[in-house]
């Protein structure tokens, strides 16, 4: 018996040897042709990918010199308003004002009825000739030492006192009369002839609409780029517009919003302008050098930051921007350069990185054939 045959009856004792290495010669092949497998597939995915190149539209857009502004919302209000009260009591005689009328300073609004008022200051004149004679009497017999101090400064009290009474008897029966005490528009009368009236009760509310003031608020950080002086562009809710200038900027914030009060004055001489509008405000501050797309061209990228996609030399490029201001028919953008290629169609199936084909929109074909069509000519020549 050969050793060949005691090794061949030796593995037929024990099958699980040979189904031991079957397995195992099966195993190490499988995971030969797997290999060679995956490295076909990635080199053939390797050369699709760099083969296909993503196609997007795009328009080179110029820098223009434009305002920086800052955009606030107010509403117009009277430069000053003023309430008239009744200083006398009695009945109302006289109204020469119609309600929203133009009023002039110094001009008759109402007059109150005099009543005994005019009897009464007689009556006090007549006195104080009295009591001029007897305070020169009393003053005499004092030179003399018939009179003591005592009468004296009593006499002297009682003629100061009817002084004092005249004068005000004056001052009421100029008080009957209500006069405008500015220039304004004569917004409400509260009183018709024949009401009473005690002192302190409400005739008239008179408000000055030249200048129109737009008071506004402004954050904490436009606070700083505004100044006296500056001009401000003004579009009221009612389709007006008018120009104006800022007077005031408040120097204590608001302890609820942290905003700070300002004041635009408007030229308003004929009225044609009303208080309590809600309108926009636009106050232009240094001019700077941007370029204006349409809002549908803004992205965001992975960090949230807003910007625009652009193409350099066939790549794709974010770049983050600040909004100037904004228009009916797009925004104004800084930080993309005097110039940018910016991706008009297609920007959201690229990012930042990738490598494209560029269509410009003037010659509707790719910039890089293009450039290859132009040394293929030169190389010809």
């Amino acid at each position: 018996m050969t050793k060949f045959t005691l090794n061949m009856r030796w593995l037929e004792q024990r099958p699980y040897i040979i189904a031991i290495i079957i397995a195992l010669t099966l195993v190490l092949w499988m995971a030969s042709g797997s290999n060679a497998t995956a490295k076909d597939a990635d080199s053939n995915g390797q050369e699709s990918k760099e083969a296909v190149k993503a196609q997007v539209k795009v328009e080179t857009h110029h820098a223009q010199d434009v305002f920086r502004t800052v955009e606030l919302y107010g509403r117009t209000e009277p430069d000053r308003v003023t309430t008239l009260k009744a200083e006398v009591r009695g009945k109302i005689v006289e109204v020469s004002a119609k309600r929203g009328s133009r009023v002039e300073k110094g001009q008759i609004i109402a007059q109150i009825a005099l009543n005994d008022l005019p009897s009464q200051l007689t009556r006090s004149k007549a006195l104080l000739k009295q009591r001029e004679i007897e305070y020169q009497g009393v003053l005499k017999l004092n030179e003399k030492g018939y009179q003591g101090r005592v009468q004296l400064a009593q006499a002297f009290a009682d003629l100061e006192a009817v002084k004092a009474e005249i004068e005000r008897l004056e001052l009421d029966i100029a008080n009957t009369v209500i006069r405008a005490p500015f220039s304004g528009v004569l917004n409400t009368r509260y009183v018709e002839v024949g009401d009473y009236v005690a002192s302190g009760d409400d005739i008239a509310m008179i408000a000055d609409l030249d200048p129109l003031i737009v008071r506004a608020h402004v954050t904490e950080n436009q606070i700083n780029l505004l100044s006296i002086g500056q001009k401000a562009q003004v579009s009221l809710l009612n389709k007006q517009t008018a120009q104006g200038e800022l007077r005031y900027i408040a120097s204590v914030g608001n302890d609820a919003t942290n905003t700070f009060k300002i004041e635009v004055a408007i030229e308003n001489k004929d009225s044609k302008l009303l208080a309590g509008l809600s309108s926009e405000l636009t106050i232009a501050l240094e001019k700077i050098p941007a370029i204006k797309v349409s809002p549908a061209l803004l992205a965001l990228d992975e960090l949230g930051n807003i910007g625009v996609k652009s193409v350099d030399n066939n790549r794709v490029t974010f770049t983050p921007i600040d909004i100037v201001k904004s228009e009916s028919d797009g925004v104004w953008l800084t930080g993309l350069g005097n110039q940018s290629d910016i991706i008009t169609l297609g920007q959201g199936f690229v990012r930042h990185g990738d490598k494209v084909e560029a269509i410009f929109a003037d010659d509707k074909q790719p910039k890089s054939s293009a450039a290859s069509d132009a040394s293929t000519a030169s190389s010809n020549l």
